[in-house]
């Protein structure tokens, strides 16, 4: 991994983040805390987690928040990471019912300072959006977390380009910060629109993707490898097997077996993994991409870790898409 700048701020944060999405929910608090250990270890210190983490599991707790905060404060590294996580998230439960209102987001951000057992956020997020919501409001409320020092800086997720647009100019006009990046679902598969929108979330589009090279700011790039779509597309009963739902629903399509094929023929070409190429592919936009892993035991981690350090030519992207 290498330490870089998060363009637009002054954090330090490695290109390579740790998802905590299954950390103390869909795995052990053991293997949690490895895999923390490991990252670390590694020279990580980019962690991205939510609210909603871990609130799958019985009891409705932020599991994902709680276990991090608890391995921060035993190893006393709170102040050696940048610690990323996200508000305003819909309940389970009820996906079309937004939370974007003023005292909505204050609770979770409330909530994931007390969960983390941290005084301040380095990178908040909002996990959704409300387009019926005035973006102005939303931008006022993030800036009384700035001021009030409980955020150093704020950024979106799932959010459209128009909206982001629109946050821009309202914090323009009244001189005020706007989100200084993104976090999106972005790789190298093609999505399947419906089942994007289904889980709701929000793929890299064409505007989305034209608003950051014109801009600058940076994405944060999560399902960043396609839920290993590019090698488990091979196995034996992927288009039957429930293990292999997600990727199946979310990327199987003859647009994305087309790239997958690329991927292998440039594999043999530069003797590289596809795990290596997808990473690689993220490294070579216009614009600052920080891919966003999510392993669930240590030699998932140590795999991405190693594939991080590929680096594509120009050439070689466009092969990929030709």
């Amino acid at each position: 991994m290498n330490i870089v700048n998060y363009k637009g701020t002054n954090l330090r944060v490695s290109d390579i983040a740790l998802g905590g999405g299954v950390l103390g929910s869909r795995i052990s608090d053991q293997a949690s805390f490895d895999i923390l250990d490991c990252f670390v270890g590694n020279g990580g210190t980019f962690i991205d987690t939510a609210n909603v983490y871990g609130r799958w599991n019985p009891g409705n707790l932020p599991l994902s928040e709680l276990l991090i905060g608890r391995w921060m404060k035993q190893h006393r590294l709170r102040s050696k990471l940048v610690v990323a996580t996200k508000g305003a998230c819909h309940a389970l439960e009820t996906p079309n019912i937004k939370r974007l209102a003023p005292e909505e987001i204050r609770e979770d951000l409330e909530s994931s300072l007390k969960s983390l057992q941290t005084d301040y956020i380095d990178l908040y997020y909002l996990h959704a959006d409300d387009p019926k919501r005035e973006v102005g409001e939303i931008i006022e409320t993030l800036n009384s977390f700035v001021r009030e020092g409980k955020v150093r800086y704020f950024a979106c997720s799932n959010w459209s380009a128009e909206r982001m647009w629109a946050a821009d100019a309202y914090a323009k006009e009244h001189n005020l910060k706007s989100f200084v990046g993104h976090e999106i679902m972005f790789n190298l598969a093609k999505p399947n629109d419906e089942a994007v929108e289904a889980a709701v979330q929000t793929h890299m589009t064409e505007n989305i993707y034209e608003y950051h090279q014109k801009t600058g700011k940076p994405v944060t790039a999560y399902t960043s490898q396609a839920a290993g779509f590019f090698v488990l597309h091979k196995e034996e009963g992927f288009l039957k097997d429930d293990k292999f739902a997600f990727p199946r629903d979310m990327f199987y399509n003859a647009e994305s077996l087309k790239r997958a094929e690329r991927v292998d023929e440039l594999c043999k070409l530069t003797n590289a993994t596809p795990l290596e190429i997808t990473l690689a592919y993220l490294y070579a936009q216009p614009f600052q991409v920080i891919p966003i892993v999510g392993p669930c035991r240590v030699k998932e981690l140590e795999e991405s870790l190693r594939a991080s350090e590929k680096r594509l030519t120009q050439e070689e992207v466009e092969f990929l898409f030709s």
